[in-house]
């Protein structure tokens, strides 16, 4: 009788720990994920920062452009470089928002794996638990019957 319960003793440690640690990694996993997205969130602000900066220079330099009126030659030059710079860091502020979205789409399938793990894990232990009680049931029946041929 003994012997029995360590079998489904050992069982249930063999059917649940594998599942417990999946749903450990993707918790691991799901942190990487949200650190990632917080720190593509802080250089998406200090690019914007710089976007505002730079157009602030854009907008001074061609004050200046319609200002002056010696060397238009190197101030369009600047406007030029300027412009340049602007579009770099728009193109890199646009690449920052899809990776994103991407870290964003990346936890919320996570999320739903460690829910659908959730669930199976809660399934795994509804079905020991009805073995351990059919086999409480059948111990209890054996007792029984035991019992009965001994008298």
């Amino acid at each position: 009788m003994m012997m029995k319960q360590k079998v489904i003793l050992a069982c249930l440690i063999a059917l649940v720990f594998p599942l417990i640690l999946t749903g450990c990694c993707n918790r691991v996993e799901f942190t990487r994920i949200k650190a990632e997205l917080e720190q593509t969130e802080r250089e998406r602000d200090y690019l914007q920062a710089r976007l505002k900066t730079t157009e602030e220079a854009l907008e001074q330099s061609q004050e200046l452009v319609g200002e002056a009126s010696g060397a238009p030659g190197q101030l369009q030059q600047q406007v030029n470089e300027f412009i340049k710079i602007r579009d770099a860091l728009q193109q890199r502020e646009d690449d920052l928002a899809k990776l994103r979205q991407a870290a964003l789409e990346e936890a919320q399938t996570a999320q739903a794996l460690m829910e659908n793990l959730s669930n199976q894990l809660q399934t795994e232990t509804q079905k020991v638990n009805e073995l351990q009680n059919q086999l409480q049931q059948a111990q209890q029946a054996i007792s029984d019957l035991q019992n009965k041929l001994q008298r």
